[in-house]
């Protein structure tokens, strides 16, 4: 016999133990599904900006989370392709940098202290819906719930099983992603940077007093010749260990796609890498289908739509700094021209990284 839940979250990232937190502290039964056996490595940029710490705090995970290893950035600094750099400070204690490991582990206790029940180590197989909401599988377990939220990245698999993600089209290898841990540079310290590349660009940030987090981002053709750049420039052993991320380029999922069914984070809508926002992204976003799905547990015929709405409001006023930084680095005659602008006018670069570090974040509801 399956197990039975109120509530099945696919994904132990930021977005599913978000929502997991919220939906248990509530009270409801939540079976959270992650393919990989903790601890577990993920492709992330590591930083934090300020408004994930209202989302923490109102989920009582933020002590834990300030008391880990991690970096303080002050100084935020875009390099052309001509090497020639553009620095803006920052505001002191508003961004830092952490390893995705060691915040997802600290979230995922959390989530099994409040009672969540986790199901990993084998990904998602089958889902099947029921008249009565749920039936999900791997290749260890099954089970059956009324509300699904799917919060297992721009890769989902609940997207894919559903029939939500649209097929590949032919030929089309699109952006891809590589990123380590490498040692770090004393010219970083304190410091996340853009670098544009040849056919790229990278982003780095100090991730402790050791380290520092290396993402390089290419066309999937030049991925080879931008990984043999890095290399050279930041003067890396042979043998360093990448890991890959791909498709970076997706359209976006419908939040709310089926009764029932709420999607988060990446999963429904990613966002450029470099810009440090989309830890906040996915914690507020799985906070907020949380909330929905509560609301469709409870009986609210108005749930679907609350999440649409909440959803579109969440991305509405800054994701113009994402779809710019975008352009910037995938068009990199415009990024030299960007940055060539803000030497000249300096408030410009300014008032781009305050709408990503802004501190004006709504605070959310317990």
């Amino acid at each position: 016999m399956p197990d039975i839940f109120d509530l099945a979250i696919c994904g132990a990232g930021p977005a599913g133990t978000a929502s997991a937190l919220a939906a248990a502290r509530s009270g409801w039964r939540v079976a959270l599904i992650e393919r990989a056996p903790f601890p577990r490595h993920k492709v992330c940029g590591d930083c934090l900006n300020p408004g994930v710490w209202p989302v923490l705090e109102s989920l009582g995970t933020a002590a834990a989370l300030r008391a880990l290893n991690h970096a303080e950035l002050h100084t935020v600094r875009l390099v052309s392709l001509k090497g020639r750099a553009l620095e803006i400070p920052l505001p002191a204690g508003a961004e830092r940098a952490v390893t995705r490991e060691s915040f997802d582990a600290v979230m995922l206790q959390a989530a099994l202290a409040a009672g969540v029940t986790l199901c990993s180590g084998a990904p998602l197989t089958a889902i099947q819906r029921q008249a009565t909401g749920w039936s999900l599988s791997t290749a260890s377990t099954s089970l059956t719930a009324q509300t699904l939220i799917a919060a297992d990245g721009r890769n989902s698999t609940t997207g894919r099983l559903l029939g939500l993600v649209p097929p590949a089209r032919p030929g089309h290898a699109g952006r891809v992603a590589l990123q380590c841990h490498a040692p770090l540079s004393l010219s970083y310290q304190g410091t996340v940077a853009l670098e544009l590349l040849s056919h790229g660009y990278c982003g780095i940030a100090p991730v402790d007093a050791t380290r520092m987090n290396l993402c390089l981002v290419s066309d999937a053709p030049k991925l080879a010749t931008t990984k043999q750049e890095a290399h050279r420039r930041f003067q890396l052993p042979s043998d360093q260990l990448w890991h890959s991320l791909a498709p970076l380029d997706r359209p976006d999922l419908p939040p709310a796609p089926l009764p029932g069914c709420f999607l988060a984070g990446d999963a429904a809508r990613v966002v450029e890498p470099f810009t440090g926002e989309g830890i906040y992204y996915a914690l507020r976003s799985g906070q907020l289908a949380a909330e929905a799905a509560v609301r469709h547990l409870t009986g609210d015929p108005a749930a679907a739509s609350f999440y649409r709405a909440a959803h579109r409001q969440l991305y509405r006023h800054r994701l113009w700094v994402n779809r710019l930084a975008r352009l910037a680095v995938t068009h990199r005659s415009l990024g030299n021209g960007l940055l060539s602008l803000g030497r000249y006018f300096p408030g410009l670069p300014g008032l781009l990284t305050s709408k990503i570090i802004s501190t004006g974040t709504p605070r959310p509801r317990p």
